[in-house]
């Protein structure tokens, strides 16, 4: 292969394989109409989850429950979110520019560093004062752009002070 060629390979699977991830919203907008369109932030795509005629409400779909309580979710070429909110807006608009800047590799360097908070807190011992999520270089980024408090305190924390790593 030429050096083109290799460089090419190199962004296609980097920026490229990225639009898979429209097999997520697609279907739940188009097919199940789980999804309403909600405009552009920017190139990326707004969907927000539909709303209960009566109450305004959002329905909660079944795959909305790997969100955990979250606003929202930002990926490569879209973002979705339970209401519409400025702030989530902006925050999970966030992490579409953090995705779009760094490809795939967005993905290995937040979950490597999510992990390094975690091997670092357990080591250190409790009572644990980061928390693997909330202090991610990348949701404090994305908090900061949406004007959200940056620096939070394991008081702050969701499930307390025991509270390192939001998946368990």
């Amino acid at each position: 292969m030429t050096w083109w060629q290799i460089v090419l390979l190199v962004v296609g699977i980097n920026w490229g394989v990225p639009l898979l991830a429209w097999l997520y919203p697609l279907p739940m907008w188009l097919i199940f109409k789980d999804f309403v369109f909600d405009g552009w932030h920017g190139p990326f795509a707004k969907f927000r989850l539909a709303t209960d005629k009566d109450t305004d409400d959002p329905i909660e779909p079944w795959h909305a429950n790997a969100w955990r309580g979250w606003g929202g979710v930002g990926l490569h070429w879209y973002m979705c979110y339970r209401w519409h909110n400025p702030r989530t807006e902006l925050h999970e608009g966030g992490h579409c520019w953090q995705q779009l800047a760094c490809g795939l590799m967005w993905w290995v360097i937040y979950f490597v560093h999510m992990g390094w908070i975690v091997v670092t807190q357990r080591i250190k011992g409790k009572p644990y004062t980061r928390h693997a999520y909330l202090d991610s270089i990348w949701e404090r980024m994305a908090r900061k752009r949406a004007g959200q408090p940056v620096e939070l305190t394991p008081k702050d924390w969701p499930h307390g002070k025991k509270d390192l790593w939001p998946w368990w």
